[in-house]
């Protein structure tokens, strides 16, 4: 009876975790969700020096979202689709590097370069 109990617990997890693979209507595109990445790996790069209240943090988030013209929901519905395909979200995230490249210290681009390479492990 428990292997029973450990199996319907076990079955019940995995389609627990199992993400909806439909099309969002709004769907942003790849470039799109890489630019919008690339603007908020940006402002998490802000100087720890200057910080911000979390209602001005929570307005930058809302700010890059207004800049591309979408909302945090149509973002969050993209990203869980394109989560799921892991050569769409490899694309996504070589963008978004290719896209801050240009714009970060050598320090920054370092990190960066760390970070990438903890996503692929």
């Amino acid at each position: 009876m428990r292997k029973i109990g450990f199996f319907l617990i076990f079955v019940l997890a995995v389609f627990s975790c199992q993400r909806n693979l439909e099309k969002p209507k709004e769907l942003l595109s790849k470039s799109e969700m890489a630019d919008i990445m690339a603007d908020l790996y940006l402002y998490r790069q802000m100087p720890l020096n200057a910080p911000l209240k979390p209602i001005n943090s929570f307005d930058t988030y809302v700010s890059v979202f207004k800049k591309h013209k979408t909302t945090k929901e149509i973002f969050q519905q993209s990203f869980d689709f394109y989560y799921v395909d892991t050569d769409a979200m490899e694309n996504i995230y070589d963008k978004a590097i290719d896209n801050l490249k240009d714009k970060l210290s050598k320090e920054q681009r370092k990190k960066l370069e760390e970070d990438k390479e903890l996503l692929e492990k």
